[in-house]
């Protein structure tokens, strides 16, 4: 099995956690077992920041990389502690090295096995909520590959995270959510039916011009074809492209 047929296998494992309602800490542990397939890293932990901005630990897929989580939330440093303040990728292919940069935490990280470390952010709409920390028992870190696969399946999982509810849906909320989602499409298909009259464009021409004001504007698509249709949003602002 290669790494997409295991991403797909990892992602669909995601799906159905939120489809048999189960819970965040289920999710999370599943992240990190997923994270540790794809990429190839010896070891996985997964912190979240609670309402203060401090962060929590939350899954691990073993009592070495808890020791070191817990070490960096002691101790305020490291490769997740950096990543979460600064929303980006930190990689550390040599923790040998790392004593500079970390000097409580890289030194302890090898002498627990580790020698590697790379802290993927856990966001949503480019809102870092927690890190993950992929760590490896050898020098020289992961590919840009494999840590581009573990990154996809980080940002699925932050996204279930945020949108799970303690109350388990209901088959009218099921039914609710995908009627809202017909409806949206229908007022879409109706904004660009007014754009292809309007503006004298073909259907793909329409559609272009809507996705690009709304990109222009910062507004959903959604939001912008209900405006044309209830005419609150000028016809010609869209087909100009002036937001």
């Amino acid at each position: 099995m290669n790494r997409e047929q295991q991403l797909a296998e990892a992602l669909v494992g995601l799906a159905d956690s939120l489809a048999d309602d189960i819970d965040p800490v289920v999710l999370l542990d599943r992240l990190v077992l997923g994270c540790a397939d794809l990429s190839g890293a010896d070891a996985v932990g997964v912190m979240v920041a609670n309402p203060r901005g401090r962060l929590r630990l939350m899954a691990v897929t073993d009592s070495r990389a808890a020791l070191l989580e817990f070490f960096q939330l002691q101790t305020d440093e490291g490769p997740c502690v950096d990543c979460y303040r600064k929303g980006e990728r930190v990689d550390a292919p040599d923790l040998r090295d790392g004593a500079r940069r970390w000097p409580q935490v890289a030194p302890f990280a090898v002498e627990h096995g580790f020698q590697a470390a790379h802290a993927l952010p856990l966001r949503v709409h480019h809102q870092t909520v927690g890190a993950v920390n992929l760590l490896l028992s050898r020098p020289g870190g992961l590919s840009s590959h494999d840590l581009g696969l573990a990154q996809a399946l980080a940002d699925v999982t932050a996204v279930a995270l945020v949108n799970w509810s303690p109350h388990p849906l209901r088959p009218s909320d099921v039914s609710s959510s995908v009627q809202r989602a017909v409806a949206a499409k229908a007022t879409v298909d109706i904004a660009i039916g007014m754009l292809v009259e309007q503006g004298d464009l073909s259907p793909a021409e329409a559609r272009s011009a809507l996705l690009a004001w709304s990109a222009r504007s910062g507004r959903r698509l959604t939001d912008v074809a209900h405006g044309l249709v209830q005419r609150a949003l000028s016809m010609a602002e869209v087909l100009t492209g002036a937001p």
